[in-house]
């Protein structure tokens, strides 16, 4: 992948990174948490991506993103435990949402992760620009 590529899609990402961030309000608004956090999910998911492809760092799982992310930015402190706290978070909660018919993510449950998913987001943007 040549250097123009490889921009165009890091910019892609983080591009759906913000689509999904502004579909998570929109899905907040007509009262779906489950698909909320969801989306929460995926704009976390997509901006990771955006930082990985920037680093160098591939993986092929959900749980292999949020590994290396804790190895190659949580435990050197670039970003918070908080953060990769939050991450991995979602993760479980957008599993649950989506797979597990008996729960139901409650409407208290998205709003917390509102703030929190749209910080995670912007800070991921600020490293991918430095």
């Amino acid at each position: 992948m040549t250097q123009e590529e490889k921009k165009l899609l890091i910019n892609r990402q983080v591009e759906k990174a913000h689509h999904f961030i502004r579909q998570s309000e929109e899905m907040m608004t007509l009262g779906h948490s489950d698909l909320a956090v969801n989306r929460y999910y995926y704009a976390c998911f997509h901006i990771v991506q955006a930082l990985f492809l920037q680093k160098g760092i591939s993986v092929r799982t959900h749980s292999g993103m949020i590994s290396q992310f804790s190895q190659h930015f949580v435990k050197t402190g670039i970003v918070s435990l908080e953060d990769g706290s939050l991450l991995a978070r979602l993760f479980q909660l957008r599993q649950k949402a989506d797979y597990n018919c008996a729960y139901d993510v409650t409407e208290d449950e998205a709003k917390s992760l509102e703030e929190p998913a749209h910080r995670f987001v912007e800070k991921i943007v600020e490293l991918i620009e430095k």
